[in-house]
């Protein structure tokens, strides 16, 4: 049973549940469940939990079909985008359909592990479209910092990494993962690549947007050319130059152009120059210098359905990085799983902790200054460590760590030490960058620990 979920009766037998109470939602409890319907009386919470369920890389859970049942409401693009299909009415055909089909196509996989977050992210997108047939679409969104975004990607990169969340894109493509198809061009800011510009004529001279235009009026009769305020009098337009009234247009006179004046500089001109101020960042740029950007629509081929079945492999990309000391994320499983089976026979207890490093994804992309930082806290560990314990670093950012029979607070003393060292060196080495985070946590492993919980619980991380 799911708290604040209600089980369908259905002929399939299937675990399907209704979700109408959203407080306290573990997704963890979801492992457990065939199909989810959400109901949208509260579109605020549901979006955040469907967000949440798409996010995570526990694959039975990001895999999980999930339905919006929403009788009266409108459903906007990116939790549509995220969901299964909308139900006026709880079904149980097309949802024991999609369970049927995704557990299908699950039969297929085999287990995939890597230490490239890309190929993580790029993994899960390959699973999510093979076991739908979905193709990944640019959806407008005003609240995205592009205006557009791809939802199932985008929860993987945070506002200002619109172009990381395009290159991992560009890079499926390359490697010919994806098939892309046109779908529109925008512009966006070149500094921050946001794309809420206010595009406007600015003055030639001092580039002040303070400017206004008036017609240019040409006189047949003495050839005299203004602007059409020099022509204008109680009795109509008049000709400052022959004094002869203008009647008719076409026949007295015309208007050839216009004329733009500056009210800062006084500067006249015919042709503005265009400019973009950046709603973000504040930056001012010729029209012509914004950054193009072509969104595509993203199908998998042949090779990105064998790579949704079998996980990413491309040649020179998996760089092994080993860190002396510390053994891979496998292996570290392996000794989690003998030593929660160790404590259960002894009735004593051990500790697991993580220090995570959430780095925005441009902070790693200077991979020679990454791994140099990895290898300066994994040194550190190391050295503040006994031989006994067992050391791992996994997913581009987690170190891991399982402490036999330490006891909670000594752990919980490391670990506040770690912290307050690596937050000591990350503020040193990204000096000019807040938007850096570190968590560190630990778990107790004893008799009552469940390693597929556990495991779960680490995945998360």
């Amino acid at each position: 049973m799911i708290p604040g979920g209600k089980k369908i009766q259905n002929a399939g037998n299937f675990e399907i549940y209704l979700i109408t109470d959203y407080q306290d939602q573990d997704i963890r409890h979801f492992a457990l469940a065939d199909a989810l319907v959400l109901d949208w009386q509260q579109p605020d919470h549901a979006t955040a939990l469907l967000k949440e369920i798409r996010a995570s890389f526990i694959e039975s859970i990001y895999l999980l079909p999930v339905f919006i049942f929403n009788a009266d409401g409108v459903v906007s693009d990116t939790p549509k985008s995220l969901s299964d299909g909308e139900l006026s009415v709880v079904q149980e055909e097309p949802i024991g359909k999609m369970i049927r089909q995704v557990k299908k196509r699950r039969e297929d996989f085999t287990p995939h592990e890597t230490n490239s977050s890309e190929n993580r992210i790029l993994t899960k997108l390959f699973r999510y479209m093979y076991t739908r047939d979905k193709t990944l679409n640019p959806e407008v969104d005003v609240h995205a910092h592009m205006g557009y975004e791809y939802p199932l990607i985008r929860l993987h990169y945070p506002a200002g990494e619109s172009m990381e969340m395009l290159k991992i894109l560009r890079r499926g493509t390359e490697n010919d993962f994806f098939q892309g198809i046109f779908v529109d061009k925008t512009h966006v800011c070149p500094n921050c690549h946001s794309g809420h510009l206010n595009l406007r004529e600015v003055c030639t001279k001092c580039a002040s947007a303070h400017i206004s235009s008036e017609n240019l009026i040409h006189h047949f009769v003495c050839a005299y050319m203004g602007p059409e305020g020099d022509f204008v009098t109680k009795q109509g337009l008049v000709c400052p130059k022959c004094n002869r009234q203008l009647r008719h247009i076409g026949v007295d006179y015309d208007k050839p152009s216009v004329i733009y004046r500056c009210h800062d500089c006084r500067h006249e001109f015919q042709e503005p120059d265009i400019t973009a101020l950046c709603l973000n960042c504040k930056t001012v740029t010729p029209v012509e210098k914004l950054l193009e950007i072509t969104l595509d629509k993203y199908s998998l081929t042949d090779l990105g359905r064998d790579a949704a079945r079998t996980g990413i492999k491309v040649a020179g990309e998996e760089r092994e990085f080993t860190i002396p000391g510390f053994v891979n994320f496998s292996t570290f499983l392996t000794f989690l799983r003998f030593e929660i089976e160790r404590v259960k026979v002894s009735g004593k207890e051990s500790q697991m902790g993580s220090v995570s490093l959430n780095l925005p994804a441009r902070l790693r992309s200077n991979r020679q200054q990454f791994e140099r930082l990895v290898l300066d806290i994994s040194d550190f560990i190391r050295n503040n460590t006994d031989s006994s314990d067992i050391l791992s670093f996994a997913n581009d950012n987690t170190f891991f760590m399982i402490f036999p029979e330490k006891g909670a607070t000594a752990v919980e003393k490391i670990l506040n030490d770690f912290r307050s060292s690596i937050e000591k060196l990350l503020s040193n080495t990204f000096e000019d960058e807040p938007e850096w985070n570190l968590a560190a946590q630990y778990e107790t492993l004893n008799a009552e620990t469940e390693y597929n919980a556990l495991i779960n619980q680490v995945k998360t991380i």
